[in-house]
């Protein structure tokens, strides 16, 4: 994939970067002219070095030469010391003024001086810069690696000269740049990398050097660590496991100053100045470092002088939007790298780098004909805006060989092909109803990454990203390991479709903006290069770098009815003119509409209007003196073809063309002049509320009907106007700034309901008149009106003005059993006749007009229509000519008498009367030919208005609409449920789908239903500029309907009594019927609110979410939104004003987790949670309520955290925070217990102000709690069954006021209702007392203490057990109480740790778990390995048993109770006496988030006894791989006699394994496991302790009775070290405590599996042994010498085989580079005796001395055995020289031993160790032995 590298790539791409800043007398202005692109990228020929010096820095250099050259060497030293003294004490005198701007950061060298910083992305060509001045020829300059693994790179002055150091995985390389550079003056340092190339820039002097291998990324970014200035952390000193180059802890620490430290530290990022790492976010490993416990040296800013506060870029930067700021010796400057801004500070901003592209212009470079290398990285990103016309042309190409990326428009969508490897992927982003081509920014962004998954395979991730909205994912995995491009093409090329992965075959026509690759930290802004002159970019043709802003060919798209625009007054005078092109497919809608002012003697106001009407253009104009109106079409023109309109005028005289056809008219009168001064409305004139008046001759406006269609190319009075200039700020929801065809919208039938659908522009038009329901598809159901003879509704139009028609369009439908009855009458002015009439008369409907002295009368209807059946009647008027219809019957048509069309056709109307006619005031019926009405209507549309609808939504607010008011008697009833619609389930609370933005600009319309049984969710949200938005969500079961027009938010609450997530339909109708005026209904809830505010439109951006939004956005949304979840459940029936969208077809942006159709939810079974959790119900799933049942898990059947409470008195103790002290009218308590006690104290809650308390008590061996909350005690218990059985019992309590239940295990349940009155409240619940209570006349003695074990405690949901090993500051634990081990509750699996791939990963995201074996053959073992639910007892010994010869203690025992070892630097094991056998449990994760468990299996000589100890101990790495789990088990002879076996008093013989078995599902017992295959190597280690404490532990197999053995002291023998080999880690401080006196044992009480003692739900097989246990009989004891023999055979068969096994593979072990690894770590590396190879002073050396030499088991001492870089897995491996025993090798019984790994550096036994990186080395089967 990769062409061979040269240093011509680091000459253009890496040398040249920073030349601006290396030149000390370069103008600084001349510096930000530069452009570092190009400077970086400029395939020009290498500079020399003096070309990067000015002359005085060369002259400076060259005398100095000169001097060190005559002046002998002495001399030259003291001239330097003396010089630095001079200069120190110049420092001293001048510290408490120095206030240089350029003092950097100070260290001044100490041991605990230096700075830690974010860490460093290097990426594939990182780069990273810093100047330094010092006076110290040694020191640490900086530091970081990948986190202890290999990686690193150090870079620090030796001898004065700068070296770094570093490791990528081909073994370490070193480069040496500069000489005395010690000096006290500034040099500059840069490291910049480029692939397997490094190169170190000192003050212009370059070196750089390759490295071997095939993959050269830094580590792992997750897992590096942080960037480490002037020195390192002391924590380091006790966790060398974590360095890359343990020998770095060890390099003297810089002294002097350091500014300007530059990198990127963030994947993608770009390079910016590091500020220092604050204190709370430094980590020590792999977890937050305690500075409030670290000791004061260890802080980690001590050691530094003044911080960074005399810098004047950390004071205060100057510079802005994300520039750099450099501290120079005569102040900042400022380097713009944003390439958006520009000036001094990087305050100005640019012009876009833009450019217009026309179909044979494009940008291209092509790094092979230049000679320079390929660009590679390990991720890139391709990121530019576009606007384009044309569906079809390439927009992005790079590539490299076979390999490539290639974007492009195809078909108005986004197409991208990539091919990578052999692998290819395919992606066309095309959402539904969008598309890009419509000539607007579309920004598009293209992400790829590079993960390895194994050595021979990587995985590119792919994103494309259009607009932040439309996203679509892909993956390619094959053999590559990264991204390489060697040529791009932007725009277009030569031959678009010779370009690999072509699918269009064209360039791009168009504008490209801010087109950028970025590879890595690489980033180019290819359009700026190309305009900048850079000779990497090549142009083809005349390029224009500049695009126009706006175009007034841009076409609009009005999509409703009520969608317009509003343009600013049109300055027209004598003469005018006026032209447009125009297309659309619906008959009717109003184009333009300009009014002015009434002149003093005019007769009419000024107007000029353009209308559609039945398919044909009229033209409206009046000069004030009269109106004329001209058909201008001589044909249709409502086709879908585009057509042109021309209207000129001059005077009275004017003339229109349509499609070239001109048309002559004169306006009447003797106007002239046209004067507009309101505003021209395009496509409609608005909502109904809006105060636009027209003339009754402009139909189109009187019956609300909009322009629905295209329009563009607007001039007026020969001045362009960019349309979509005005759409884009205004309505851009509902006008859309481009003009599409969609054909064939009916197809498929969307209207339901037997709705009929029309053809509309681009939507279904469905009409329901003949059906019961309405909305855009006829779905919902219609409001619907009963009157009974005495009831009405009244409309006074215009707030009681009235109005004037010319026309009239009405709708109604009905429904009665009476002959006769009045639907609808209009009314007029008293002195008027006019009126309309609609009449059911002798079952047949009558339409009566009349126009002033004349009347027309039409009646329709064949049949009778009082049947009490739906019946729709329509009926149109158009001046004279008159239309009634009734149901699908032929219409009837009439015309009143031949008049002149004008004021005698024009009808006034006032008020309009359903149902009846009354007065106003009287409510009275007025006089009336006909009777009222008797029965039901629905579906009124008059004049475009849907009153029955309108009034419905107000609810009792029937004046709040400035347009009309309403006066209503009637009654709605409910009409029919009808099934939803469109119904989709959400399936997850992260699910949404996006759809088009909501049209909600002037009115808005929101309809839905909704099922759930989650009580909050997202349901639906739409932002918009500036603080705009609308959200609809389920909070705690009820809507919550927020929106913001400008003047803050405001919310609506519904008022309904019940909760909505009760899995039943509901349905919410949001409406803003008026300007000011809001309204909700859920259900039969109504709510309404007028604002006061001045915004009048709502003003949306983006899409419209619908279930959710994407998880990052929950928190940006507005504060008054308080979901933070999505809708889980069904949605249906959605209409969003006059569209109903599916949520799945019609969805922008779809969502696998949203289906069609309501699935779920899903039942809650009977069986559902286990142990009598509560079910509570979910939509796709349902969750388990475990507080009452003492078990946890999501079903309550895995168990909770249990404490074991020993016989010396202990307790769990919890106090709630003073804010927290609740009163609490409800209680319940619940928990699990193990007891064999008759009388104890489990629980006590008390009050901190009352005498009110709870105590959960065992009495005589039965359960009783006994409460008091201000009155009595109050008893309740069970009294049939006794609890001190030894077995596992669940006890609930649950408290309302006075009254109490209490149930135990499945028993009957318990209540306690007291007879008198009693209080209610526990007042002020200050704390619970657990294990016991504290006596009342002191707080530190302990009453009726409890011995046994507590689990699952729950007070009131607070699981206080959780809080207590959670370490919560609210609890406090006394006395002998230890955790118990999750294990041995009823129904509880067996523990199986299993050592093999996969082991300990618990995490649900398969990403998080890392095989933690090299990848092999395939045929590892994985063996499980079971863990006795066992634990070691806590005894009752005074003082503390820290053994003077054994390792340092893991824990102190002081009265009674342990002190858990917390640090990795405890070794378990010290203080255990007698001969000890012990079996090591170690499970890791890959971050370090689990415990390990630790199985200890003691046995002492003296006693036949067997003790099963189980430890938590820690186990993390840092490393993101996994570590494989393995056990270690210990066992050797307990006999005290001669021979080999023989052992000294005060030693102890002890062997340890590391064991592979197959599954096994049995018991383990003191003498046999159920077993198949094992391996098992020995190593025996003797180490010095003294006689233990008793302990005791039972364990249990399936066919063998039970027995007990105890623990004593014993003789020993044998050689080995004293007491001073005792092992010291680097930090350990423990002191030596004198050694206690023996401790006769104890009887512990007959409990079990916690802590050693049996808890046995089956009582039948639980038999307890008398004190003793022992082995008796003759039989017995030959028994165990036989398995004892045979095992030792057996063992010694097995140790052969492995070692012969071991030694042929040894010489194949390797990683990385074993050369480089040897050289680092071997023995004739200097740095060796750092690291314990050598014989040193050093401590960490003398520690391992101390370890390394132990006795032999039973001979003579035992003798270290080495084996170059391979060394045994859990330490090193000896050969005993004694009879019987194995050689002493690390210490055997620590966790916190140190050792060396397989990779020949130190290693601390029991630490997760990193796993080894994949390179070229072979595939590594490890035997762990």
């Amino acid at each position: 994939m990769k062409a061979p590298h040269s240093a011509t790539y680091q000459d253009n791409y890496a040398n040249a970067a920073m030349t601006a800043r290396t030149r000390p007398n370069m103008d600084r202005d001349q510096q930000r002219n530069r452009n570092p692109a190009e400077l970086r990228l400029l395939p020009a020929q290498r500079t020399s070095t003096s070309a990067f010096e000015s002359p005085d820095l060369r002259f400076n250099k060259a005398r100095r030469r000169r001097r060190s050259e005559q002046v002998p060497p002495v001399i030259v030293e003291y001239r330097r010391s003396y010089r630095v003294l001079i200069v120190s004490a110049l420092l001293v005198s001048l510290a408490a003024s120095f206030v240089t701007l350029s003092a950097g950061f100070q260290l001044d060298g100490s041991q605990n001086s230096f700075y830690t910083f974010r860490k460093w992305y290097t990426g594939l060509n990182g780069t990273l810069e810093l100047e330094f001045k010092t006076e110290q020829p040694n020191g640490l300059v900086l530091y970081t690696d990948d986190g202890g693994t290999y990686d690193f790179f150090e870079l620090k002055l030796v001898e004065g000269a700068l070296r770094l150091r570093y490791n990528l995985g081909g073994g370490a390389q070193i480069i040496t740049v500069g000489r005395e550079l010690h000096d006290g003056h500034w040099h500059k340092v840069q490291v910049l990398r480029n692939d397997e190339q490094t190169s170190l820039i000192v003050d212009g002097v370059s070196q750089q050097r390759s490295t071997k291998g095939k993959e050269f990324q830094f580590g792992k970014f997750a897992s590096n660590s942080d960037v480490y200035v002037g020195g390192m952390p002391n924590w380091y000193s006790s966790k060398l496991a974590l360095l890359a180059l343990p020998s770095v802890i060890f390099e003297p620490r810089f002294r002097g100053a350091i500014r300007n430290l530059v990198y990127a530290d963030q994947p993608g990022g770009s390079t910016r100045r590091q500020e220092i790492k604050q204190q709370r976010d430094i980590k020590c490993g792999d977890v937050p470092c305690d500075h409030g416990e670290l000791p004061a040296r260890e802080r980690p800013l001590r050691g530094v002088r003044g911080g960074n506060t005399t810098d004047a870029c950390e004071r205060n930067d100057p510079c802005q939007h994300g520039g750099i700021c450099i501290s120079t010796d005569s102040g900042p400057i400022c380097e713009c790298r944003n390439l958006e801004y520009d000036g001094q500070y990087c305050e100005k901003e640019k012009a876009p780098s833009e450019a217009t592209f026309r179909g044979t212009q494009f940008l291209s470079y092509d790094l092979g004909q230049t000679g320079a290398e390929p660009i590679v990285s390990a991720q890139d990103a391709i990121s530019f805006y576009f606007r384009t016309r044309q569906p079809n042309g390439l927009l992005f190409y790079t590539g490299h060989g076979t390999d490539y990326l290639n974007l492009a428009l195809r078909d108005g969508g986004v197409s991208l092909t990539m091919g990578l490897a052999n692998g290819k992927q395919e992606m066309h982003i095309k959402p539904s109803k969008v598309r890009f081509d419509d000539h607007q920014w579309h920004k598009v962004t293209v992400h790829r990454r590079i993960q390895e998954i194994s050595s021979i395979t990587s995985f590119c991730r792919l994103v494309t990203v259009v607009d932040d909205v439309y996203t679509d994912h892909s993956h390619i995995a094959g053999k590559f390991t990264m991204l390489s491009s060697s040529r791009v093409y932007v725009g277009g090329a030569v031959n678009p479709r010779a370009l690999l992965g072509a699918r269009v075959h064209t360039n791009f026509v168009g504008c490209l903006r801010k087109v950028e690759f970025s590879a890595d930290t690489l980033n180019l802004n290819l359009i700026d290069l190309a305009k900048s002159g850079s000779k990497l970019i090549q142009v083809a043709g005349n390029l224009e770098y500049q695009c126009p802003s706006g175009d007034p060919q841009d076409p609009v798209t009005f999509t409703t009815r009520e969608s317009h625009l509003v343009l600013p007054p049109w300055e027209t005078g004598k003469q005018s003119s006026i032209s447009f092109k125009f297309r659309t497919k619906e008959p009717n809608g109003i184009i333009v509409l300009a009014t002015g002012s009434k002149q003093p003697r005019a007769k009419n106001p000024v107007l000029i209007a353009i209308e559609l009407l039945n398919g044909h253009i009229y033209i409206h104009l009046d000069l004030g003196s009269g109106a004329s109106k001209v058909r201008a079409s001589r044909r249709r023109v409502d086709d879908g073809d585009w057509h042109d309109l021309i209207l000129r005028r001059n005077g009275r005289d004017a003339k229109v063309s349509v499609d070239g056809v001109w048309n002559d008219f004169r306006t009447p009168g003797d106007g002239t002049i046209l004067e507009l001064d309101g505003h021209m409305y395009l496509g409609g004139v608005g909502p109904a509320y809006n105060s636009v008046s027209w003339p009754a001759a402009i139909w189109t406006a009187t019956l609300r009907q909009g322009f629905v269609g295209c329009l563009r190319d607007l001039v007026l009075s020969g001045k362009a106007i960019d349309i979509a200039a005005f759409a884009r700020v205004q309505d851009s929801a509902s006008v859309k700034p481009s003009c599409h065809v969609q054909a064939n919208v009916c197809n498929g039938n969307p209207c339901l309901n037997g709705g009929t659908c029309l053809e509309g522009w681009n939507r279904p038009i469905c009409d329901c008149s003949a059906t019961l329901y309405g909305g855009p598809t006829c779905g919902r159901e219609l409001a619907t009106l009963a009157f009974n003879g005495s009831q009405h509704m009244t409309i006074w139009l215009g707030n009681g003005q009235g109005t004037k028609t010319q026309t009239e369009e009405l709708v109604i439908r009905f429904k009665t059993s009476r002959p006769a009855g009045l639907l609808l009458l209009t009314s007029a002015e008293s002195n008027s006749p006019d009126r309309l009439e609609i009449a059911l008369v002798a079952g047949r409907v009558r339409a009566s007009v009349r126009l002033s002295d004349r009347e027309k009368n039409l009646l329709a209807g064949q049949s009778v229509l009082n049947d009490n059946n739906w019946h729709t009647i329509r009926f149109s008027r158009r001046a004279s000519n008159l239309r009634l219809q009734v149901d699908g019957a032929p219409p009837v048509r009439g015309m009143l008498s031949e008049t002149i069309l004008g004021r005698h056709s024009t009808m006034e109307i006032r008020s309009v009367h359903l149902g009846g006619l009354f007065h106003a005031e009287e409510e009275i019926q007025m006089t009336s030919t006909m009777p009222n009405f008797v029965g039901q209507m629905q579906g009124l549309v008059f004049n475009g208005q849907r009153y029955l609808d309108i009034v419905k939504s107000l609810g009792p607010e029937l004046s709040a609409l400035p347009s009309a008011t309403f006066k209503l008697t009637a009654r709605f009833v409910n009409s029919p449920a009808g099934q939803p619609y469109h119904a989709a389930t959400f399936r997850s609370k992260h699910s949404y789908v996006g759809l088009a933005m909501l049209k909600a600009y002037n009115s808005i319309s929101i309809d839905f239903r909704f099922k759930t049984v989650e009580p909050n969710g997202l349901l639906v949200f739409n932002s918009g500029r500036r603080n705009d938005f609308v959200a609809v969500e389920l909070v705690n079961g009820h809507i919550h309907y927020t929106f913001d027009l400008g003047d803050g938010p405001v919310t609506m609450r519904d008022k309904s009594r019940i909760h909505m997530n009760d899995n039943r339909w509901h349905q919410v109708s949001i409406r803003r019927p008026g300007p000011k005026t809001h309204t909700l209904t859920v259900d039969d809830s109504f709510e309404i609110i007028s604002l006061t505010g001045n915004n009048m439109h709502l003003e949306l951006a983006g899409i419209l979410y619908i279930g959710g939004v994407f998880k990052d956005m929950y928190s940006k949304l507005p504060a008054s939104i308080s979901s933070r979840s999505g809708f889980e459940g069904c949605l249906a029936s959605l209409d969003l004003g006059d569209a109903s969208p599916s949520l799945t077809s019609d969805a922008v942006v779809p969502s696998s987790l949203v289906v069609s159709g309501c699935e779920g939810p899903t039942k809650c079974s009977q069986n559902a949670c286990a142990n009598r959790g509560n079910c509570v119900q979910q939509w796709n799933a349902y969750a388990c309520e475990c507080d009452m049942t003492s078990y946890t898990g999501p079903t309550c059947y895995d168990e909770s955290i249990a404490y074991e409470f020993g016989n010396n008195k202990g307790m769990v103790q919890y106090t709630f925070p003073e804010n927290a002290q609740a009163d609490t009218e409800e209680d319940n308590i619940a928990l699990g217990f193990i007891t064999t006690r008759p009388d104890a104290v489990l629980l006590r809650v008390e009050s901190a102000t009352t005498q009110d308390y709870m105590e959960l008590e065992i009495v005589e061996g039965n359960i009783f709690m006994v409460y008091n909350i201000g009155s009595v005690d109050l008893p309740l218990g069970e009294i049939g069954t006794k609890v001190n059985d030894n077995a596992y019992h669940v006890v609930r309590f649950q408290r309302k006021g006075g009254n109490a239940t209490l149930q135990l295990d499945d028993y009957n349940v318990q209540a306690l209702t007291p007879q008198s009155h009693h209080s209610t409240v526990f007042n002020t619940m200050s704390n619970v007392q657990v294990g016991g209570k504290f006596s009342r006349n002191g707080r530190n003695r302990i009453e009726r203490p409890f011995a046994g074990v507590i689990a699952g405690l729950s007070v009131n949901k607070l699981r206080i057990l959780d809080l207590a090993v959670e370490r919560d500051p609210h609890i406090t634990i006394r006395g002998d109480v230890q955790l118990t081990p999750a294990s041995g509750y009823p129904g509880a699996l067996d523990d199986l740790i299993f050592s093999g791939a996969g082991s300990g990963c618990r995490g649900d995201d398969e990403d998080e778990c890392t095989p933690p074996f090299e990848s092999g053959s395939g045929d590892d073992l994985i063996t499980p390995v079971y863990v006795p639910p066992t634990k070691q007892t806590t005894t009752s010994q005074q003082g503390n048993s820290l053994s003077t010869g054994g390792s340092s203690s893991g824990g102190v025992i002081t009265n009674g109770t342990e002190r858990a070892c917390d640090d990795e630097d405890c070794v378990h094991g010290s203080g255990d006496y007698g001969e000890t056998t012990e079996q090591f449990t170690s499970t890791s994760t890959a971050r370090g988030s689990e415990s390990n468990n630790e199985m200890v299996t003691i046995t002492t000589t003296g006693r036949s006894d067997v003790t099963t100890e189980q430890h938590q101990g820690s186990s993390s790495s840092s490393s993101s791989g996994s570590t494989p789990s393995y056990a270690t088990t210990q066992s050797s002879s307990s006999s005290n006699s001669g021979g080999s076996a023989a052992s000294t008093p005060g030693q102890v013989s002890t062997t340890s394994s590391v064991a592979t078995t197959s599954t096994q599902r049995a018991t383990s017992s003191s003498t046999s496991t159920s077993s198949s295959t094992t391996t098992t190597t020995t190593t025996t280690t003797t180490t010095q302790a003294t006689p233990p404490p008793e302990i005791r532990s039972t364990v249990t197999e399936r066919d063998t009775t039970p027995y007990d053995v105890y623990i004593a002291g014993g003789g020993m023998g044998g050689s080995g070290r004293n007491d001073h080999d005792r092992m010291q880690l680097p930090d350990e401080h423990h002191p030596l405590p004198p050694l206690p006196p023996p401790i006769p044992p104890q009887d512990p009480p007959p409990y079990g599996p916690y802590g050693g003692n049996t808890y046995n739900t089956n009582m039948n097989n639980y038999r307890p042994k008398g004190k003793g246990g022992r082995i008796n009989s003759i039989e017995e004891e030959r028994t165990a010498m036989i398995i004892g023999i045979v095992a030792g055979i057996l063992i010694a068969v097995v140790l052969v085989i492995l070692l012969v096994l071991w030694l042929k593979s040894n010489g194949d072990r390797g990683y990385k580079t074993e050369s480089e690894k040897a050289a680092a770590y071997g023995s004739h590396n200097p740095n060796a005796a750092l690291l314990g190879n050598t014989s040193t002073n050093g401590s960490y050396h003398q520690q391992r001395q101390h370890h390394m030499q132990g006795g032999g088991g039973g001979g003579g001492a035992g003798q270290q055995q080495h084996h170059g870089q391979q060394q045994m897995h859990n330490g090193h491996n000896g050969n005993g020289n004694g009879g019987g025993g194995g050689g002493g090798g690390m210490m055997s019984s620590g966790s916190g031993s140190l050792g060396y790994g397989s990779d020949g550096r130190p290693q601390m036994a029991g630490l997760v160790q990193p796993k080894a990186k994949k390179r070229d080395s072979k595939d590594v089967k490890e035997w762990y032995v």
